[in-house]
């Protein structure tokens, strides 16, 4: 990775942090994306400081991935600074008990989790292209299936109520948005087919995170209980799972493929039967796309 321009979101904390402290450390030319504050002005000082040892380079920019005007902010700042990208990690992630709308009206988890990170994405097409080889590694989960710990209700994109306005479930919103994820990927992969521009997805494993602090206390409890019971990693060896595979000689090993960390070792495995629907994947592709308010043809 060194000398390549890897961009990550939710590079304040989390996974984010983690990949790109991982990406420091190989050398890379590393932007971080996320909301402004504290926490991200502490996550750059300490990328800052590892780059002194590594000879990377680290620079911020704001993102609010819940705002598609700031996503096209961002990204008109990006190609004023930078003409090819090799790689994008999509990182960010937000979960809640509650409803929460952003101020376009629409449902937070999926809006930040997944309509967010389908606009940057497509956004960043032509400095993706411009950096071919190149790819798009987005984090998703073995929650969108049907699993012990997860919770026994697979995940589902329902048309009829996609921004939960009639019922909001916080399991269920969030098996949502992390199908969603894997469905883009999966379609993204068939329309950028031939492109030289990789495209997957990965679950890096139980990770150490504080993605659960929206949640009510025995949600909580419960996390961390299996986090101690299970062993969970911490945020950079998550992050070394992505890089792991952005760092593949062949990318089109991974085009379009599902990964999940298995004891330790990330393997190539299949995701639930309702992610690989055809007719579901147009489907949401032509319903963000009215969303976001943008067309994309390729």
């Amino acid at each position: 990775m060194k000398g390549k321009i890897c961009l990550v979101t939710g590079a304040s904390s989390g996974i984010g942090l983690g990949t790109v402290l991982q990406l420091v450390k190989r050398g890379a030319r590393v932007i971080m994306a996320s909301r402004p504050g504290e926490k991200a002005d502490r996550a750059f000082q300490e990328a800052r400081r590892r780059a002194a040892y590594s000879g990377a380079e680290v620079e911020w920019l704001p993102i609010d991935l819940a705002s598609f005007s700031s996503i096209e902010r961002f990204v008109r700042e990006f190609e004023k600074r930078w003409p090819r990208l090799n790689a994008l990690f999509n990182c960010a992630g937000v979960q809640y008990l509650k409803r929460v709308e952003t101020t376009a009206g629409l449902e937070a988890m999926l809006a930040v989790n997944y309509l967010g990170h389908f606009l940057l994405t497509n956004l960043l097409y032509t400095r993706l292209k411009a950096g071919q080889p190149a790819v798009v590694i987005t984090v998703s989960g073995r929650g969108h299936k049907r699993t012990l710990g997860e919770g026994w209700v697979a995940g589902r994109i329902d048309f009829d109520d996609l921004q939960s306005q009639r019922k909001f479930n916080f399991i269920r919103a969030g098996k949502q948005s992390v199908l969603a994820r894997i469905l883009f990927t999966y379609e993204l992969a068939r329309r950028w087919r031939g492109r030289d521009i990789y495209v997957t997805t990965l679950c890096p494993g139980l990770t150490r995170t504080g993605l659960v602090r929206h949640l009510p206390w025995p949600a909580r409890l419960y996390f961390h209980l299996r986090c101690l019971v299970e062993g969970a990693q911490s945020p950079e060896d998550a992050g070394h799972h992505l890089v792991y595979l952005a760092e593949r000689p062949d990318l089109r090993t991974i085009h379009g493929r599902y990964f999940e960390v298995r004891r330790g070792r990330l393997v190539e495995v299949r995701s639930s039967p309702a992610s690989y629907d055809l007719e579901t994947a147009r489907r949401l592709w032509t319903v963000s796309e009215e969303l976001v308010g943008r067309k994309f043809e390729y």
